[in-house]
């Protein structure tokens, strides 16, 4: 250990002062051997006496382990595991920072995901009521059956809080996090940052402030990037959001002095110390691999990290065959996959809280690709496993099917469809007589393979990908947004198109519609006949 330390010593450049932090891992008053010290570049093992000891200069601010398999992290609180502390005193000074370690039988395991529940405290969005009443019971049945089978711990993918609001509602990272303890979360739970969970009052700062700004969230949840092994499986998170924060401040909300803006990649710093973490994981383990940003494209082919990121994820991962990717940001649930990376299987997560909770009263929470607000269930007993969605209405159906002549009626007699009309013309109008006797299928539960039929008495009409707007997101996001033809948003100019939505046209307006989904080897995973005409209202399932 002190060649270890001596050699990050002469390493450090001499402009630099360092520092030595040191300490002890134990689990039951007894010391743990090979356990992995990192301050956020390097990484060391804790000796025979379960020591440890390391030169630095605390530019990361915190130092962490990886937390052995069959254990855990003596908790913080309620939810959160203690792998971290923070680096409070000056480079130069001593630190002694000591972790504490639980057994834990993890032969059988499972993950409950939250992602992009954007807490605000905002009082006309209600979101921290609607999420204790609606969200919250459904985490803790699903946690409660999962225990029964073992352990359980989740995982936060990030905007956990919203930037935009920290000042307006006093509710940053901290705040969001001891709200969430408060009101029960049932399962110690791992976090990335998402572009939302920096502060917006830190701008100015050039390359700086990313960092400066994430201060709030290494306060509350410790590193951007650690790891953690459970069971046989390595558990990476990485923070995938460089927050840049300039350009013209945001007027509307208390202390935001920077536009928000961000880029979505893993900062080099961090893929190096990602390949040293890696040199401690035996070639061939099952990686889980969880960020904010998705890795790939999105169901549109857009990229969302910058161009090359997964090139260098790919090397970095040569030596493991199966690396699950879990992200979140987007809003839609999307499981992609690429034939050039095969070693990934990537799974983006809708968010938890539909879109951002801007759905109004008695409406529905949906996704921006309008899938059912819902969170998902890993269970990793299983040796290829897949997350499970859990809607929060209850709902085991992954699609919706719109009955487009009720669509029309509904469009036809709403007064404020008939404002979004007028206002944005060149949308999808249902009320149109070229949309008669159309069915509109949104299967947000798509993977590679499947296929969407529909069928009019036994018949299989012809079916196409959509490229217009599903109805049920238009009224409850679209429209309730326009209160004045004077103020239109050029956002919404044109359709929204949604990933893995299907439309027909049948012979008339009553005959019956049977729509089946089959997987890539022909087996059914849904059928249902539709009778029309099928209500549509803000309620519609």
């Amino acid at each position: 250990m002190k060649r270890i330390a001596l050699l990050a010593l002469v390493l450090l450049p001499v402009c630099i002062q360092a520092g030595v932090v040191k300490g002890k891992v134990t689990a039951q008053g007894k010391p743990v051997a090979g356990v992995q010290v990192s301050d956020g570049r390097q990484i060391v093992l804790t000796n025979a006496r379960g020591r440890y000891k390391m030169v630095t200069d605390k530019s990361d601010s915190v130092v962490f382990i990886t937390t052995p398999s069959g254990y855990r992290a003596q908790m913080i609180d309620s939810i959160r595991p203690g792998f971290w502390h923070l680096l409070t005193k000056a480079p130069g000074k001593k630190e002694v920072h000591n972790f504490t370690l639980v057994p834990e039988d993890q032969s059988k395991y499972s993950i409950i995901f939250i992602t992009d529940t954007h807490f605000a405290a905002d009082p006309s969005r209600q979101d921290l009521e609607r999420f204790t009443s609606t969200v919250m019971p459904v985490i803790k049945r699903e946690y409660d059956k999962a225990a029964a089978g073992g352990a359980v711990y989740s995982v936060n993918l990030g905007d956990f809080s919203h930037d935009r609001y920290w000042y307006d509602f006093g509710m940053n990272e901290y705040a969001a996090e001891q709200f969430l303890a408060a009101s029960g979360y049932p399962a110690p739970l791992y976090s990335v940052t998402g572009n939302h969970d920096n502060d917006g009052a830190v701008a100015g700062l050039g390359e700086r402030t990313d960092f400066v700004s994430a201060w709030n969230y290494r306060h509350t949840w410790g590193p951007g990037c650690y790891s953690v092994n459970i069971g046989d499986d390595h558990w990476i998170f990485m923070d995938s959001v460089e927050y840049i924060n300039d350009g013209k401040p945001d007027k509307k909300h208390k202390n935001i002095n920077g536009s928000r803006n961000y880029v979505c990649h893993i900062l080099d710093k961090d893929i190096e110390w990602l390949r040293n973490d890696l040199k401690y994981v035996k070639p061939g383990t099952r990686i889980f691999f969880c960020c904010h940003v998705p890795l790939f494209n999105d169901a549109n082919k857009k990229e969302v990290m910058l161009p090359g990121q997964a090139v260098i994820l790919d090397e970095v991962f040569k030596d493991f065959p199966s690396v699950y990717v879990f992200s979140g940001h987007s809003h839609k649930l999307i499981n992609s996959t690429t034939g050039k990376f095969t070693r990934f299987k990537q799974f983006i997560f809708g968010a938890t809280s539909g879109n951002m909770w801007e759905h109004p009263l008695g409406y529905q929470a949906l996704g921006t690709d309008s899938s059912e607000q819902a969170i998902n269930i890993l269970d990793c007993s299983e040796s290829d496993p897949k997350p499970r969605f859990v809607a929060v209405s209850g709902s085991t159906k992954m699609l919706r099917v719109y009955d487009i002549n009720a669509v029309g009626d509904f469009y036809r007699n709403d007064p404020q469809c008939r404002i979004f009309h007028e206002l944005y013309p060149e949308r999808s109008w249902y009320a149109d007589p070229s949309y008669a006797n159309m069915v509109y299928v949104n299967y947000w539960g798509y993977e590679s393979g499947d296929k969407v039929e529909v069928f009019e008495d036994g018949k299989p009409l012809a079916v196409s990908e959509s490229d217009t707007d599903d109805p049920l997101y238009v009224i409850t996001y679209v429209t309730p947004k326009l209160t004045s033809a004077s103020n239109p948003s050029k956002k919404e100019i044109t359709d929204r198109k949604m990933p893995h939505s299907y439309v027909a046209t049948a012979s008339n307006a009553t005959s019956p519609i049977l729509v089946r989904v089959t997987d890539a080897e022909g087996n059914i995973i849904h059928e249902e006949t539709v009778i029309r005409p099928k209500k549509f209202d803000k309620l519609t399932k």
